[in-house]
């Protein structure tokens, strides 16, 4: 195995059969690692860079099997009780080994670059029908910046379509490294004012922004599409969907997706023992419709996703 070959990313999942990650059936793999922390994230698990320890009360019988595989003292077991120490988890998945109720569960696992792009190389047949492809996403592809270009350049040797989605909060240099092997960029953006997006993701939006330029200037680029997740009262705004429809004409980006609200989250901060800090309902249809077309008033073609 190559060098490449055997580079080793750290994965929290993997879709063979994604249809929302680029065109056709993709397989999409989740990098685990980001730099922000949107309130909103749909996938709080693909925050943290390590492996981490999940529990689903729902499966728990209480039986104490985990406590007595854990050396740490993670668990602590009673009827109808079971607490975890989670500063003290090792994710060495011990428990999740004694576990036969699926109770818990880890969050991240390392894989190698050929194992990926020969994975989706038996998908082939799947790509071709479809016209899909192989979509690295997160967490954060440019925080895995060599893993991923293995993987991006392995799978475009094999003339197979990738794609990439990313926040843009990365230096340039790094952005720039995994272009040539990438057919299409899902650039996400999710607020313009940069202090209400220090708020809301815990980071400022200014390398974020001046990457998004960059991608519109870019000659003989890979296509690139911006994605903004709607979330009520915070991004879908009318003032903020204006200032992100003024920055793409401005950058010469045309290709906006539009992602309603998804409040199917909080399950998964329960399981990690988070709170989740959003309530709230999904857009309307006839709101989606409206931006849709305050999109194609300015040139910019806008989908729902």
């Amino acid at each position: 195995m190559s060098d490449a070959l055997a580079l080793t990313g750290t994965l929290f999942d993997l879709d063979t059969f994604a249809v929302h990650d680029g065109p056709g059936i993709r397989m999409t793999v989740y990098l685990k690692g980001c730099p922000l922390r949107c309130a909103w994230c749909h996938s709080p698990e693909s925050q943290r860079a390590a492996p981490e320890l999940a529990y689903t009360a729902d499966n728990c019988v209480y039986c104490g099997a985990c406590a007595a595989a854990c050396a740490q003292g993670v668990h602590s077991v009673s009827h109808g009780s079971h607490t975890l120490a989670r500063e003290a988890c090792l994710a060495c998945g011990a428990c999740v080994a004694a576990c036969t109720h699926r109770a818990l569960s880890l969050k991240g696992y390392t894989a190698t670059a050929g194992e990926i792009i020969a994975r989706a190389d038996r998908m082939r047949p799947f790509f071709s029908a479809s016209g899909g492809g192989i979509t690295l996403t997160g967490g954060e592809v440019t925080l895995q910046p060599a893993f991923s270009q293995a993987v991006l350049a392995g799978c475009h040797q094999r003339g197979l379509h990738t794609a990439i989605e990313t926040c843009g909060a990365c230096s340039w240099a790094v952005l720039e490294s995994l272009l040539p092997h990438t057919d299409l960029v899902l650039y996400d953006l999710k607020l313009i004012d940069d202090d209400a997006h220090r708020r809301w993701t815990g980071a400022s939006n200014r390398q974020i922004l001046a990457n998004a330029r960059r991608l519109g200037a870019l000659a003989g680029g890979p296509a690139v599409q911006v994605r903004v997740p709607l979330i009520p009262g915070i991004t879908d705004t009318d003032a903020n969907l204006d200032a992100i429809l003024a920055l793409m004409s401005s950058a010469g980006l045309t290709d906006l997706a539009l992602l309603p609200y998804n409040p199917s989250a909080a399950a998964k901060y329960d399981w990690l023992g988070r709170a989740y800090a959003l309530e709230a309902e999904p857009q309307t249809p006839e709101q989606l419709a409206a931006w849709a077309l305050r999109a194609a008033a300015t040139g910019i073609h806008a989908t729902i996703d």
